[in-house]
Parts: structure tokens; sequence; C-alpha cells
């Protein structure tokens, strides 16, 4: 999925871009990107050399990016999973029937926040590698530095 937003910030070989609201958005909620207080900002890959300012487009949808969401998701399902039920089976095993599912949910639960505590403290090699950032696909030169509708982004 494509998506347009405004440069924000320059760092280095990368762009922080602010998305812009898409106009098929219906306000629920979800992103935040109905709230005025709130933007979406992401950190992309800056090959064309866009400036702070400029208008550009973005790709949102590459196999990397992909699965940088399935790092960030579905790891800790499964830890969340495997913690269930493990911890209930081998509770059952050692110790007995009774409290099985709190121990192995609690488990599970302990298991689900060491993932992502494991991701997190990968997080600087997974943002110095460039695989998992997002694209600026095109930047438009030509489109006016301030926008029209001053309810679209805010500083």
């Amino acid at each position: 999925m494509n998506r347009n937003g405004v440069v924000t910030d320059i760092k280095g070989d990368r762009a922080v871009v602010q998305l812009l609201k898409h106009t098929a958005c219906g306000d629920c909620g979800a992103c935040h990107l109905g709230d005025d207080n709130k933007h979406i900002k992401i950190e992309c890959a800056n090959e064309p050399g866009a400036k702070v300012g400029e208008f550009v487009q973005i790709d949102l949808e590459s196999p990397n990016v992909l699965g940088a969401a399935f790092i960030m998701y579905m790891i800790p399902l499964a830890a969340l999973l495997v913690g269930v039920v493990g911890g209930s089976l081998l509770y059952g095993f050692f110790v007995g029937e009774a409290f099985k599912e709190i121990v192995g949910s609690a488990i599970g639960v302990v298991s689900m926040a060491a993932s992502y505590f494991v991701i997190k403290g990968k997080e600087d090699k997974f943002s110095d590698s460039q695989k998992y950032l997002s694209r600026i696909t095109k930047v438009d030169h030509n489109q006016l530095q301030t926008l029209q509708t001053s309810s679209t982004i805010e500083e």
C-alpha cells in the first residue's frame, strides 16, 4: 500500500515522514489519524533525497516491512500460546491438576512479555538495517510547501 506524507525531519540517509490522512479514512479512530493531537510518523529510507517539507509517497507493503510486522505481532503471540500450553502441561505433570490453567496463563503472559523485551533489545540491530524500513518511492517537488487544509497535519 502506498501512502502519502510530508517529510518532517532528515536523519542521515533516512527521512521521518508524517502520514497524511487517507481520503478513504472514515475517522474510526483505529489509527488515531482522526485525532487532532495524534499523528503517525515513520522513518523511511530516503533514496530519492527528499527534503523537509516535501510531499512524498511511501511504500508500506514491501515484503520486509510485512516481515517486521510479523516479528512484532506473531512472535509474541506464539510465545503466549507456547507459554500457556507448555506451562499448563508441565505444571499439571509435575504438581497436579489444581490451578494449572492459572499457572499456564501466567507463564504465557510472562513468555509474551519476555519476547517483547527480546525484540526491543534487538531494535538497534533492526533499525541499523535498511531491510525493515519503508521506502520513499516518489517525491513531489512541485507540491506547495504548505498544506491547504491545516487540519490534516499539524506539528
